[in-house]
């Protein structure tokens, strides 16, 4: 609603023109104007077509303007929806790494990481729209490879310790020790960048 805002700012003076163009004429078609005298009657009769005319484009305009902010609301439920259901869709079905890429949140106890995009784990990651660029996306001309990156805010409620592959309770010696094993090395608190 905000983008709509912005956009019908820019409009103002039609909107304005266009509000007042609706009032005009709709007060003029609705006063009774005959019983002001016959020059009056006469008047209107003359310029009963114009004001509905002009009555006709104001309703349009501002119809018009109501059914795009209904189909952009449509749009943006729908694109919603469909980015949940991918986003659930690819949690359900992470790879190893990808698995242990999302682990170092948790093992470094940050909600920022450094990483290298180009890696395939974090490149599907980011595809997908788990994880995100933490200080707004890049520019184009960004010769780093290794960004900030946060997990995605309408991802974390997806991304669980079960889904990730930890206990919450106590974990033996072998899980814990293979957990670390797997820990990638790009990712891991001590590389050095």
């Amino acid at each position: 609603m905000k983008q709509w805002n912005t956009y019908f700012g820019q409009f103002r003076s039609l909107n304005w023109l266009m509000i007042w163009l609706l009032l005009c004429s709709g007060a003029l078609l609705l006063l009774p104007l005959e019983q002001l005298g016959e020059p009056f009657d006469v008047w209107q009769a003359q310029v009963t077509l114009l004001l509905w005319a002009g009555m006709l484009v104001a309703l349009s305009y501002f119809v018009s303007q109501g059914l795009l902010i209904g189909w952009d609301w449509l749009i943006g439920r729908l694109r919603s929806h469909y980015q949940q259901a991918r986003l659930e869709k690819m949690i359900a079905c992470l790879d190893f790494n990808e698995k242990a890429v999302l682990r170092e949140f948790i093992f470094q106890r940050k909600s920022v990481i450094n990483l290298p995009v180009t890696e395939p784990a974090v490149k599907n990651l980011l595809d997908a729209g788990v994880l995100t660029y933490a200080y707004g996306n890049p520019h184009l001309e960004d010769d780093i490879q290794i960004k900030a990156l946060m997990i995605a805010l309408p991802a974390r409620p997806y991304i669980t310790y079960r889904v990730l592959g930890l206990s919450k309770g106590k974990m033996s010696d072998e899980q814990i020790e293979y957990i670390m094993n797997a820990r990638p090395k790009y990712a891991s608190k001590g590389a050095h960048r």
